[in-house]
């Protein structure tokens, strides 16, 4: 063991104030520090750095054109899709699509609603035309809904359901009137099972009775389950009421022929 060896100190005056002096007092060690306390500047950084993790890889970011490819390319690939496709009692569509830019910024499905986390690609329709009464039309419409969307976290706003069924059934009764244009006088849906985001959705519409200008609609909303080849579970169900406006050749028609 070393001896004790008392630290020398010296005593300075302070000139902070010219009538009052203290003392400051330093302490200066005259033993060295041991070796294994000397840092050198020189040694290599894997030494001085050893417990520092490194830094976190980039985050993986997906581009919005990107994300939107790959649901295009999951909902193509849906056994369902491929059988509408080869049916030619249906016509495919994608109505927003064709949608001006300008109308398409204030709507509320096809602008705010629509992008990457929300309704993630403008919607696919297939539709059966309205040839007479006993052969009402129909429309099956797919489409993918985010995580951005939710009420409680992991669970679709009921909200957006009972949105997008008034969206389908428009689309749906607008074959039935002269216009082509139907607005919606009553709206019903009972929600059957909760929705969860990241999902494909199926909505089925079907018009049940025409009168003048009134025609009666209904459908149901299943969520894919289990991969492409999954069984739908029905999420919720509705029925509506719909008017042709007699202001319809007023309106601005939001959708190209």
């Amino acid at each position: 063991m070393r001896p004790f060896r008392r630290p020398a100190i010296a005593v300075q005056p302070s000139y902070a104030h010219p009538r009052l002096q203290s003392r400051s007092v330093s302490v200066i060690h005259t033993d060295p520090l041991p070796a294994s306390h000397v840092q050198s500047p020189l040694s290599p950084l894997s030494e001085r750095s050893e417990d520092i993790p490194p830094p976190p890889p980039p985050p993986v970011t997906t581009t919005p054109a990107a994300a939107h490819a790959t649901v295009d390319d999951l909902i193509s690939s849906l056994p369902l899709v491929q059988s509408l496709r080869r049916n030619k009692a249906y016509t495919e569509s994608r109505p927003h699509l064709t949608m001006a830019s300008t109308l398409k910024a204030t709507h509320f499905v096809a602008g705010a609603l629509t992008s990457t986390g929300k309704v993630s690609v403008p919607p696919y329709m297939f539709s059966t035309k309205h040839s007479s009464p006993s052969s009402p039309s129909s429309v099956i419409s797919i489409f993918h809904v985010g995580a951005h969307l939710c009420g409680h976290p992991g669970y679709v706003h009921g909200g957006l359901l009972t949105v997008l069924f008034d969206e389908v059934f428009a689309r749906c009764v607008s074959a039935c009137f002269p216009s082509g244009l139907g607005m919606t006088a009553n709206l019903n849906v009972d929600f059957r099972k909760p929705a969860t985001p990241d999902r494909v959705y199926v909505l089925r519409a079907s018009v049940t009775k025409v009168e003048g200008r009134k025609a009666w609609v209904q459908g149901t909303m299943d969520c894919l389950v289990g991969g492409i080849t999954g069984e739908g579970v029905m999420v919720a169900e509705a029925k509506a009421l719909f008017v042709e406006p007699k202001f319809a050749e007023s309106m601005v028609p939001l959708y190209k022929a």
